[in-house]
């Protein structure tokens, strides 16, 4: 017997270990013909309560045996966190599948957005990795239901028997399922919620899906921290942005685990425009140069972390000269990005080590 939440079997013996449901409130349930749900499932749902067990919960070394039983792949990202989700080890594991794309969160972007745009700048990201139509990128919205219908019509189109939904932590991937399916599984923001997989069914069809656990990455700004520090970080209504001009010596902290200095001004001695998009947990801060000894040991303005016991001298930051030309972004998986309206931008970037940063073309097109 499994848990309708999680997949895990049901156990009534270690309540320290994955599955576990008191045996008498298993009896009751089975009398009574109810849903089972282990006790850790029980918690997330009805208390949003995480219960720490010790379990390995990252699914990656065991998606190449399970994608060769599907032709149909859902994969999930979330276009809040474009870099830290569409993962290029991902895309080549799918590059022989039927791939339906769903870009998530979309109400999170800023409401001038033009989503034609956006879905055009994402098709020539993804084609580069996947052979991908663009009908089969769909911009979704599974808070807000938007764009669902499409999806499950897409589905249909595509496949008569069986899909398999994937993605990394955290990209809503839960939610939508649940919208596809008309069912209620347990659904929360804590990373590693699904630990088997799980089979279902498309709402009015046969077509079973599968969904599988979510896969951790150790790459994203995000990853470093705890998993509430992970929680309190994802953006929950429409991302914050802040536009600056950039002043040489400047020090501008994104969080207190990424922070640039503005070297020079751009052309023509004019003074570079940039915008920074993310989400209202994270603490953007500008200060002098002499400030930021005092930020580095107290980082009271500096957040995530939002711990303060956490420990800053495990982290060793990186430097790195960059020059970031008019029309593109300086994107920080698991952070968010930085958007340069009037360039060049030359910073000097400091991140921990084992981050990665991209410069990529600005996804939302700069208006001064």
């Amino acid at each position: 017997m499994k848990c309708e939440g999680c997949g895990i079997k049901i156990q009534s013996i270690d309540e320290n270990k994955s599955g576990y449901l008191p045996q008498n409130v298993l009896d009751e349930k089975i009398i009574n013909n109810e849903k089972i749900l282990c006790q850790r499932c029980f918690k997330l749902k009805n208390y949003n309560q995480l219960m720490p067990l010790d379990i390995n919960s990252d699914f990656y070394p065991q998606l190449d045996k399970v994608l060769k039983d599907f032709k149909t792949v859902i994969w999930v990202i979330d276009i809040i966190d474009f870099d830290g989700t569409f993962r290029k080890d991902l895309a080549e594991k799918l590059k022989n599948k039927n791939v339906i794309l769903i870009v998530n969160k979309i109400d999170l972007l800023p409401k001038s957005s033009a989503l034609s745009e956006i879905k055009e700048w994402l098709f020539k990201k993804v084609r580069k990795y996947l052979n991908i139509k663009k009908d089969n990128i769909r911009m979704v919205s599974s808070k807000k239901g938007f764009g669902l219908q499409r999806v499950r019509k897409l589905i249909t189109m595509t496949e008569k028997e069986k899909v398999l939904i994937m993605g990394v932590t955290n990209v809503g991937k839960s939610s939508l399922l649940n919208k596809l399916i008309n069912k209620d599984i347990t659904v929360s923001s804590y990373p590693g919620t699904t630990l088997n997989v799980i089979k279902t069914k498309l709402d009015q069809s046969n077509i079973e899906i599968y969904d599988t656990p979510g896969i951790e990455p150790n790459d994203r700004f995000c990853d470093i921290l705890d998993i509430h520090s992970q929680v309190k970080m994802i953006p929950n209504k429409e991302i914050t942005i802040q536009t600056l001009k950039a002043d040489p010596d400047k020090y501008v902290f994104l969080s207190g685990l990424a922070y640039f200095k503005i070297l020079e001004h751009g052309d023509y001695d004019l003074r570079p425009i940039f915008s920074i998009f993310m989400s209202q947990n994270i603490g953007i801060h500008i200060t002098k140069e002499e400030k930021v000894e005092d930020i580095l040991k107290n980082r009271k303005v500096a957040f995530p972390p939002y711990n303060e016991e956490f420990d800053y001298k495990k982290l060793k930051f990186n430097e790195y000269e960059l020059n970031i030309k008019e029309g593109y972004d300086l994107s920080l998986p698991g952070l968010g990005w930085v958007s340069v309206k009037r360039g060049p931008l030359n910073i000097k970037l400091f991140i921990p080590e084992k981050m990665s940063y991209i410069i990529r073309k600005s996804m939302i097109k700069p208006k001064i």
